[in-house]
């Protein structure tokens, strides 16, 4: 068992006090004391930290650690110190000796200076919500679609929405560009409360970014209303954008702006998406690259599968513990779903099965059938 002074050894002499915003700790004490002369050992983790004498960010690219061990009392703090997840501290700490400058650096906490600081510098939901003018105001906007996705945004739901077009509530005219919104709901066990309808219009109160163009921050939803100026824009919306030509037909999907079809692809239908810019309806340059890899599927094809099995057989095993042959793993993958970017960015899904357990695999390809990556998803 280390001794309290081997453990304590173990940390420069020292001490230099930060701000630090917890970004990670145990929600309750260990059950077992750990081996330092049986006292009880806590951790918590921090990404930033700011040293108080220099005013310079403590931040190597991963998270950071603090120390403390105690010995567990009837009464008094039962964890040693009352740190919580989200807020901010000023500590006096000791740093880990260590030997490797690209290792997590560990501190020991000697002593909490002070707590409930707001430092603005190391708060991300602060941070984010100064990036946004001060300046409350109310606009109409065409939203685009319903909230089918969102984030966790140190202990909020982060919700991002696209509008169609904007217009100021006492100016005439109508902005069309597209642009973004976004909204801070507490984050909690509950369903998302915030509920936007497809092609509607509403009247919101909001704060402009001060970085993005087109970008606002929802102060508040204050109901939605008739269409208006904006009825003209919604029908050109709804209005359906359909390609025919050699390889297939595709029909544009303005929800997730892409042109969805089928095509022949081994001699077998195959699922496509041709994603364009948000508002447009021209897929040409992603469609010539289409045109390009379905010259020759069947060589295309092969040549992809070869490379994915050679990057990913090391991975199957992980996965799937049954004995399986490449040229059996290379068969199993199925026909894959082909996305193409704007860009020309070709990308391959294939639904795998039991292989690795129904997650996806995604492979990312050059035009010339360079397999630049592959990962699961799903």
């Amino acid at each position: 068992m280390q001794t309290y002074e081997e453990y304590m050894s173990s940390f420069e002499k020292e001490t230099r006090d930060l701000i630090v915003y917890i970004s990670w700790i145990k929600d309750k004490a260990p059950t077992k004391p750990e081996e330092v002369e049986g006292m009880l050992k806590m951790r918590a983790g921090f990404d930033n930290a700011i040293d108080v004498s220099s005013g310079e960010f403590i931040r190597n690219g991963r998270r950071c650690w603090l120390e403390w061990v105690y010995r567990k009392k009837l009464f008094g703090d039962p964890l040693g110190f009352s740190l919580k997840k989200g807020s901010q501290y000023m500590l006096r700490v000791r740093r880990k000796k260590s030997e490797n400058p690209a290792a997590a650096e560990i501190y020991y906490v000697e002593e909490v200076l002070q707590k409930d600081i707001m430092d603005r510098r190391l708060d991300p939901v602060l941070s984010f919500l100064d990036s946004f003018e001060e300046k409350e105001q109310e606009m109409l906007f065409l939203n685009k679609q319903e909230v089918f996705g969102w984030g966790v945004f140190h202990g909020y739901k982060r919700i991002g929405l696209t509008y169609l077009g904007r217009k100021e509530m006492n100016d005439t005219e109508i902005h069309e560009e597209t642009g973004h919104l976004f909204l801070l709901e507490k984050n909690s066990d509950s369903s998302l409360k915030a509920k936007f309808k497809e092609l509607t219009v509403y009247r919101l109160l909001v704060r402009a970014s001060r970085e993005k163009p087109d970008t606002y921050l929802i102060v508040r939803n204050l109901g939605t209303v008739s269409p208006g100026p904006f009825q003209g824009k919604i029908d050109e919306y709804r209005r359906p954008v359909r390609i025919d030509n050699e390889l297939g037909s595709f029909l544009l999907d303005r929800r997730y702006s892409w042109f969805e079809g089928t095509v022949q692809w081994c001699a077998q239908p195959c699922s496509v998406l041709l994603n364009v810019p948000e508002g447009s309806t021209d897929c040409s340059a992603s469609m010539e690259v289409l045109r390009q890899i379905c010259q020759d599927s069947d060589a295309f094809d092969a040549n992809i599968r070869k490379q994915t099995c050679d990057q990913t057989w090391d991975l199957l095993g992980d996965w799937y513990e049954e004995e399986i042959t490449k040229e059996e793993y290379m068969k199993r993958m199925g026909i894959p779903q082909i996305s193409i970017s704007e860009d020309g960015d070709i990308e391959f899904s294939f639904e795998t099965g039991e292989l690795y357990a129904e997650h996806v695999l995604i492979v990312p390809v050059d035009a010339q059938g360079n397999v630049q990556d592959a990962y699961l998803a799903g």
